[in-house]
This record gives structure tokens, sequence and C-alpha cells, in this order.
């Protein structure tokens, strides 16, 4: 059984940003309305990360809809970052699309291109 433990998460500035990962059926759709629920009162906004999940199960997504609007969670403080967060949010909720630039740092790591590096190879380099 999943649990809301395991699911990525951390507060920054009284918001709370969740990670999804790859699945998400019944098991993580009800970990992650356990976890809004338990956090509900102590975060302004929710970002809930859904850009690594790859084909949701059906029945996981009304589900969680439909529990997510019975919280008591303003749907307003609800944000969803990717694509799949159109299938996942209910009326009222924003859904957020972030296009990325990345290039490869000299250690080898990714990261998203903001123009400001120095050196910037990718042709985002803001003037």
């Amino acid at each position: 059984m999943y649990r809301a433990q395991e699911l990525t998460h951390h507060f920054s500035h009284d918001n709370l940003h969740i990670a999804l990962s790859e699945q998400f059926e019944q098991p993580e759709a009800d970990a992650l309305i356990e976890m809004l629920r338990g956090k509900e009162t102590q975060c302004k906004r929710i970002f809930i990360d859904v850009q690594k999940v790859v084909q949701p199960h059906p029945s996981a997504v009304s589900a969680f809809k439909t529990s997510l609007s019975a919280l008591r969670i303003g749907p307003e403080r609800v944000f969803f970052k990717g694509k799949l967060g159109f299938d996942l949010a209910i009326n009222g909720n924003r859904v957020l699309i972030v296009k990325k630039a990345t290039h490869e740092r000299h250690e080898g790591k990714k990261h998203v291109c903001t123009g400001n590096c120095a050196h910037c190879t990718c042709g985002h380099h803001q003037h």
C-alpha cells in the first residue's frame, strides 16, 4: 500500500510542493488525498507536479477528482504543474505549463536554463 509519507514533498514560503512519480493508480491517488487532508491548514497554496506521470489510471483520476472536490481546500489554492494537470484538475484549480530549455553544465548535470548562465550555449541567453 502506498502511503502519504512516501510522496515526495516539501514546504517553501508557506506553500506545499508535491511531486508525483510515474504511476498514478488508486494507491497513489489515495495517498495524495491523505496528504492534502493532513496538510490543508498548514499552507497557503499547494503545487502538485505531475510532469513525470505516465498514463494515469482512469478510475484513480476519477476518485482523486471526487475526493479533491470534497476537501475543504479552496480550488484556487491548488496548482498542477504539467499538462496532465488538465486531467486531474477540478473547476477552479490552475494548471501551470512550464517550457524547459536544458543544456549540459560542466559537471554533466542537466538544469533548466534561465538565460542567465555564464557561457550559455543553449541559445536562451539574455543580453
